[in-house]
């Protein structure tokens, strides 16, 4: 009697197995691969404790604003120097060259995400408030946290995007959106943008409700992975966003449809900084561009000093751009695309990864640059001049990040989280 059981179920699992084979021939090319997805196929959403806010907004996004200007403005006359108040030990292992996350910082305290996969919030005593690991990317985090009243958001370098709670760190919700997410998210009208990784390799801009993490709209494949960051085009109802196919395309806030793209020679690895009409970013064929936001016309291609991947800062007016190229840093004046300054990074011997922040205060803009390996120097912005040099012990490839009279600088090594004030 057992037997004949025995029989009767394998029948049954052949006929389950047959049925499944059958179901996935239409999805087999003719040599019997499995066919490409020609769309971004949505991930479901694992909802835990959601946030009671229905209107959200930023309080701390990834170049300081949605716009990714690079750009804050303080009411202080002049830039006096920064001062080490403390600093935050083992954060980041160099494990993966990509550039590293840039610390979030709101009223609340500052919020770190690594390449060791842990995401920490303090306060700005320097206490340790909570932290949350995200154990299933061997890479961690290089992705900027972005907060807002109460929430942080993020995604890891396995592909997942996770909203948490501010105060706790318990996770809101959390989905599967691609194989890595190296993107750092804007929010706008209570939505999140972000670009998403595929392998083979290919990417798509996500867009999806930050309150509940439900998917909105994505983008077609791009075609290649989109490391660099989308930015918030809002006078022309769009989305910036590069890629490694070499293009910065303008996405449709509304659906996600291209509207223009304009053909670079190389990979774009870091976020469109906007001003006015203007989009500026630099690419790996070594020029900074200016295009017209509009109409995706180029207006000038600067020829930097090689390969770049920093991120352009813009200063209050619009009139300054501040770059990094390959081993140099650079002072653009942006209607005409003229070098007013540049100086040499000192030891650097491989491209630069770091991006430039400049701080407007109401007599003096100031630049912060990485100026040596492991020094990054606060120049006057118009003159050039250095006004302080900040030595470091490890590498730095993010961004400095001010916030309220505080500098942070998230290094690669043992200095860990550099904390300091003027």
């Amino acid at each position: 009697m057992m037997k004949y059981a025995f029989v009767l179920y394998s029948v049954i699992v052949l006929i389950f197995l047959a049925r499944a084979e059958i179901k996935t021939w239409s999805m087999l090319d003719s040599d019997l691969r499995l066919q490409k997805p020609k769309d971004p196929v949505q991930s479901e959403v694992l909802q835990y404790q959601l946030s009671a806010e229905e209107k959200k907004e930023s309080s701390s996004t990834y170049r300081r604003d949605s716009r990714r200007s690079g750009h804050h403005e303080v009411e202080a006359a002049q830039f006096t120097p920064f001062q080490i108040l403390w600093q935050v030990a083992e954060v980041n292992n160099g494990i993966h060259r990509a550039s590293k996350s840039s610390p979030a910082a709101d009223d609340q305290g500052f919020y770190i995400a690594d390449d060791t996969g842990f995401l920490r919030t303090y306060d700005w005593q320097g206490r340790l408030r909570w932290q949350f690991y995200s154990g299933v990317s061997p890479r961690g985090m290089h992705s900027t946290p972005l907060t807002d009243k109460d929430s942080v958001y993020m995604g890891d370098y396995a592909g997942y995007l996770y909203s948490l709670n501010k105060e706790n760190g318990k996770i809101r919700w959390i989905t599967k959106a691609g194989t890595t997410v190296g993107s750092s998210p804007f929010m706008h009208n209570g939505l999140l943008y972000v670009g998403i990784e595929l392998p083979e390799p290919n990417g798509f801009l996500l867009a999806l409700e930050a309150r509940t993490g439900k998917w909105v709209w994505t983008s077609p494949l791009i075609g290649n992975h989109p490391h660099s960051s989308p930015t918030l085009d809002i006078s022309n109802a769009q989305i910036l966003m590069g890629s490694n196919t070499g293009a910065l395309v303008a996405y449709d806030l509304k659906d996600g449809k291209p509207k223009w793209s304009f053909a670079t020679n190389d990979d774009i690895k870091c976020a469109a900084a906007l001003s006015g009409a203007n989009a500026y970013f630099t690419s790996w064929d070594g020029f900074l561009y200016s295009l017209n936001t509009t109409t995706g016309l180029l207006q000038f291609r600067l020829p930097l000093d090689g390969s770049a991947m920093s991120c352009p800062s813009i200063n209050k007016d619009g009139t300054l751009i501040a770059v990094t190229g390959f081993n140099r840093n650079f002072v653009v004046h942006g209607p005409s695309g003229k070098v007013l300054w540049s100086s040499e990074i000192k030891g650097l011997k491989s491209r630069a990864q770091s991006s430039p922040l400049i701080i407007s205060y109401a007599h003096q803009e100031v630049a912060v640059f990485l100026c040596e390996e492991k020094a990054l120097c606060v120049h006057d912005l118009h003159s050039g001049k250095v006004l302080q040099e900040i030595k470091m012990e490890s590498a730095f490839s993010g961004s400095p990040v001010y916030f309220k009279n505080h500098l942070l600088i998230s290094t690669s090594g043992k200095d860990g989280l550099l904390v300091l004030k003027n």
